[in-house]
């Protein structure tokens, strides 16, 4: 029973992992396939409008999206925060939305795409910033790190000019974002083991 036990505990971040992997997976694939200026200026969102690349991205967001849904519910059975369950489900929602927004079909799509796009940031950011609050580790400083450092490259490449690094800092702010995912499962495993210790 324990070893059956401690195996369950160990699943949602170990499904978190391999759902997040497959959609980085999914991005190097895409930049294999079409890697130029467009791409650094538009971002992970190009790969959404570009005719071979299209149907991957999908695939990779669908997967994430799913991951990120079936870990929040799990992290919901043990009392993880609201902000975390609902910023996980809202996540995966904006992906989708992302999806059926394309940023090159005209101003209420292109609006539409970038709103849910900052918003979703900001949630991300949101939770990011709750894990270095609660749980103040070399790990969580270094996921929050990550993320606030690719968002800040994110951000700054997004004036009309020169510096065009936006796929850059959007990879590396996601790169961030899942550390601290991962950082938030395997606390709420320490948690519940500890718990179910206590229990006998």
């Amino acid at each position: 029973m324990g070893p059956e036990e401690s195996t369950n505990q160990r699943t949602p971040r170990q499904f978190l992992f391999a759902t997040q992997l497959f959609f980085f997976a999914t991005l190097l694939l895409c930049l294999l396939i079409v890697h130029s200026e467009v791409v650094e200026n538009d971002g992970i969102s190009f790969f959404g409008v570009y005719h071979g690349t299209i149907e991957i991205l999908t695939v990779g967001f669908c997967v994430a999206a799913w991951g990120l849904w079936r870990t929040s519910s799990q992290l919901r059975s043990v009392d993880a925060p609201p902000l975390v369950v609902v910023g996980m489900r809202v996540v995966a929602i904006s992906l989708f939305v992302l999806l059926i927004t394309p940023f090159n079909k005209g101003t209420f799509l292109n609006w539409a795409h970038m709103i849910t796009g900052v918003a979703m940031a900001l949630v991300e950011l949101a939770i990011s910033i709750l894990l270095l609050m609660r749980y103040r580790s070399a790990a969580s400083i270094g996921a929050f790190s990550v993320a606030l450092g690719g968002g800040l490259l994110a951000a700054a490449s997004l004036p009309d000019w020169s510096f065009a690094y936006l796929f850059q800092g959007e990879v590396i702010f996601e790169i961030g974002f899942a550390w601290c995912l991962l950082e938030w499962t395997r606390v709420f495993e320490v948690d519940h083991r500890e718990a179910l210790a206590q229990q006998y």
